[in-house]
Formats: C-alpha cells, structure tokens, sequence
C-alpha cells in the first residue's frame, strides 16, 4: 500500500477511529514531527482535542543514528539492554544522554508553544506516521498510562506485521492501517515523506485549536 502523504494517512486512520468521534474524554496524540500531520486530519474529522507528546532516541556513544534506548519528556526511559552491554555503556553515559533529550524536548515544547498536556482518566489515541522498531511507540504509551491515562489507543498508518502483538499487550487498542511483514522503511509507504520543519507543526498545533470541520 502507497500514502500519498501523511494527509491522506491520517485520513484513512480517521475512518478507522470513527466509534470516538465526539468523545468528550478522549485526546490525540501526535509524535512530533511526522505524527503531527497524521494525528491533525484524526482530530479534525472526529472532532477531537489534539496536541503533541515527545519520545527522543538515546544514541549509541559510536553512532549519533543508532538507538540504544529512548526517553519520554516525562522523563520515563528504556534501552535495550543487549546493545547497552555489547557497546560497554555505562549508567552514567545513559543518565547524562537523557538529560540532554529531556532539555531538547522542552526547548521544543516552548517553540511550539505548547504546555505537556494533562492525560489523567483520559483516552489517549498515541498517533506516529509509521512505527519501524516500535521502540518510541511503547515507551509513550508506557509513558502515558504512568502519566494518569485511562486507555491508550495506538494508532499509525503502517507497521510491521509482527510488532502488532507486542503493541497490543502493551496499548488498550491499537489501529493500523497497513501492516507489512517487510517493513524496513516507513518512508516507503508514502509519496510524498517530506521532513517537517518547526512551522509546519506550529501551523498544524495552531489550526487544530480552532476545532473541527
């Protein structure tokens, strides 16, 4: 299956969240950047709140592109304990890595002008333009449950067949337009992959405030 953007996925994703169109205890949630187009036509067409929640990589100390973990702007972190030991990184490496995401992110946060928002008792739908390793997926939704959601629904325009069930334990939903058992790229799947720059996820935040359709 091609996208022709990430309009046209969230779209189709929309079509498949229709039973929360309208509800009152109900947000979504955009990874930021790729997720914020994708999660805008989800809220837009089910007339839901929306806003943005930040997941970082910690890189591998040889290779700035290699993940070795991850950290939420909650401050909830999880590496991989295989590649942690097989590098020889130390705790304090890890800990000062984190740190330095977390102050990325609420530089972000306050470029964007957002403040983090509150999820208690709310229905959460997590939303990315495509889940590769499924590593940033679970941790915001472990971040999320942690930070008082009632149920956390993941939602994506494609994913790799076989991370479907892990995604499952972990979330209350998960809805995914395309799985594919060879997924290397999410880039793949879409015409048009263009990166976000900083304004076009401000433009997209500033509209969704001015409600639905």
């Amino acid at each position: 299956m091609l996208f022709r953007d990430r309009e046209e996925a969230g779209a189709l994703l929309a079509d498949r969240l229709q039973r929360y169109q309208n509800a009152s205890d109900t947000i979504v949630l955009a990874l930021p950047r790729g997720g914020v187009p994708v999660a805008y036509q989800i809220a837009r067409r089910l007339h839901l709140p929306m806003d943005i929640f930040f997941v970082k990589k910690i890189p591998s100390p040889y290779n700035e592109e290699a993940g070795i973990g991850a950290v939420s702007e909650t401050g909830l972190m999880q590496v991989n304990p295989r590649a942690v030991e097989a590098l020889g990184v130390d705790e304090e490496y890890l800990q000062r890595r984190a740190r330095e995401k977390m102050e990325q992110m609420a530089a972000k946060r306050q470029m964007y002008g957002r403040s983090l928002p509150d999820v208690k008792g709310k229905r959460v739908i997590v939303v990315d333009d495509g889940i590769a390793t499924g590593s940033s997926m679970l941790l915001a939704v472990r971040a999320l449950k942690e930070a008082g959601a009632a149920q956390v629904i993941v939602a994506a325009p494609v994913a790799p067949a076989e991370l479907i069930p892990v995604l499952e334990q972990e979330a209350d939903g998960v809805v995914i337009v395309h799985s594919d058992p060879d997924l290397i790229a999410v880039g793949r799947f879409y015409r048009d992959f263009h990166q976000l720059d900083d304004q076009e996820v401000i433009d997209l935040l500033r509209e969704s405030t001015k409600g639905g359709e």
